[in-house]
């Protein structure tokens, strides 16, 4: 079953993105000892994503080696140009908070003997700082724009069912409109069908008078007047047939209206559901959006 969006979660996690992404300068524990490093909360992610999200942005710099290990994430010797030639060391943790889907990022720099803080390197910091800031806030954008991607697709398949009740609904309404136009037309065979029978009763009439006239005649003429009525006869019971078929049809026509008409009225239920089941995921997809557009 797919997971469904609901505008009460929707608004409530909007609301926990009311505020920028921030970063923070504080001494942090790593598994080089407690350290200076710049702090956030990355949103909405998980540690492995992001971790390995991580490992890439280092690998973007000339480096010795990038590993991980215990939610922690080592460059060595990561050469960034704007800071010269020299190397230095890229220590991140990631610690996990599952419940609320939120990751705190630390981030310290081992300058070669000291780590990177603001007062003693400004300019330096404020690179960290910007670099931890933007990679949390595009960790934290990423599923909130898959949970986007999905309300809307959510909500174009709605959309796609509403056209198909539509669609459904007019094909039935069409369908009764024909078989109303079937039902005349076989009433007014009918109206023929009759007029044709009562000649042929009135043939048939005739016929067997004839035949009994000629009961006396000879051999040939007898059978040739029976031939008569019972070919007159034939054709009477077919024209009593048609009508009967006639008949026939204009019940079934009428019982497939009114079975068009039952489909209809669940259609039309139907489709007042769909509409609020739409209207519904309108504001879980604005409300996505808004939590989206929150984050910086």
């Amino acid at each position: 079953m797919k997971k469904l969006f609901t505008v009460t979660a929707i608004c409530f996690a909007a609301f926990a993105f009311s505020q920028s992404i921030n970063t923070k300068e504080s001494n942090e524990k790593f598994s080089t000892g407690s350290q200076n490093a710049v702090v956030t909360t990355i949103y909405e992610n998980n540690a492995n994503d992001v971790i390995g999200e991580w490992k890439k942005v280092l690998k973007e710099y000339k480096y010795e080696k990038v590993k991980e290990s215990d939610n922690e994430v080592f460059g060595d010797n990561i050469l960034i140009k704007d800071w010269g030639n020299n190397p230095v060391d890229f220590y991140a943790k990631f610690e996990e908070d599952k419940k609320t889907k939120t990751l705190k990022m630390s981030v310290a720099v081992d300058l070669g003997g000291t780590y990177l803080t603001s007062s003693a390197d400004r300019d330096k910091f404020k690179f960290v700082e910007k670099m931890v800031k933007e990679f949390a806030i595009k960790m934290t954008k990423e599923p909130i724009s898959g949970l986007v991607k999905s309300a809307e697709k959510q909500q174009a398949k709605l959309e796609d069912q509403q056209k198909d009740l539509e669609k459904e609904n007019k094909e039935l309404n069409e369908d009764i409109v024909d078989y109303k136009k079937k039902i005349t037309k076989a009433e007014k065979e009918i109206i023929d069908k009759d007029v044709e029978i009562e000649k042929k009763k009135s043939e048939v009439k005739i016929q067997k008078k004839v035949v009994d006239a000629s009961s006396g005649a000879v051999n040939e003429q007898a059978k040739s007047s029976q031939k008569i009525l019972e070919k007159l006869e034939d054709q009477l019971k077919d024209s009593e047939k048609d009508k009967k078929n006639l008949q026939g049809d204009i019940e079934d026509y009428n019982k497939k209206i009114k079975k068009a008409e039952k489909e209809i009225k669940t259609n039309e239920e139907d489709q007042t559901k769909k509409k609020s089941e739409i209207e519904t995921q309108k504001k879980v997809v604005a409300e996505t959006k808004k939590k989206l557009d929150a984050v910086n």
